[in-house]
């Protein structure tokens, strides 16, 4: 698939789980293989199929729970998402991409601090993650704390500095910090960091 030929490699994925038997490795990483393509082309129903037969077969693999978090996610099922997302970390503590995806989204749509507190986790397994850093700046920024928000965006620069999605996230803020204590008669010292 890194040509981007989609199509053959589910082909190939769907004839392993025809000629394979339902309780064999093969189909529920055929399955794995089919919802991660799907996934990643947003065809999220076929995704969610994909990947709940590949937990139906291997249940505690964390790497399917991650996946079908993400398709949850993005089908805005949060609920869901926070379901499959908490059994991945249960699974696996040890990935820091499944600690960030749980933090930002429990923290962007159900509680904001326990967010912050598994993006740090995300952060402490690995603080070069610059999703982990920018979705912290967010949900920082959301919480009205500009500093840490400013913070975590000049850190993620550092190890990304030519990503112009997270530059354009620090000007924005900048400006957002400064009219924020303008118009609560701040100063930039008294701001809440």
């Amino acid at each position: 698939t890194r040509q981007g030929n989609y199509e053959k490699a589910i082909e190939m994925y769907e004839k392993a789980i025809e000629i394979c038997r339902e309780d064999t490795p093969p189909v529920h990483l055929a399955h794995w293989g089919i919802g991660e393509i799907h996934l990643n082309n947003h065809r999220y129903e076929e995704a969610r199929y994909h990947l709940s037969r590949a937990i139906e077969l291997e249940p505690n693999e964390p790497i399917y729970h991650y996946l079908l978090g993400c398709t949850f996610r993005y089908i805005n099922e949060i609920g869901r998402a926070t379901y499959h997302l908490h059994k991945a970390v249960k699974l696996d503590d040890s990935k820091d991409i499944y600690w960030c995806e749980l933090g930002w989204v429990v923290g962007f749509n159900q509680d904001l601090e326990m967010g912050i507190e598994y993006l740090k986790k995300a952060l402490r397994i690995n603080p070069q993650n610059s999703k982990a850093l920018t979705d912290l700046s967010v949900l920082y920024a959301k919480a009205e704390r500009f500093g840490q928000a400013l913070v975590c965006l000049e850190e993620a620069l550092k190890h990304d500095p030519d990503n112009t999605q997270i530059v354009e996230m620090h000007e924005r803020l900048e400006f957002y910090k400064s009219e924020f204590a303008r118009l609560s008669g701040l100063s930039d010292s008294q701001e809440t960091s």
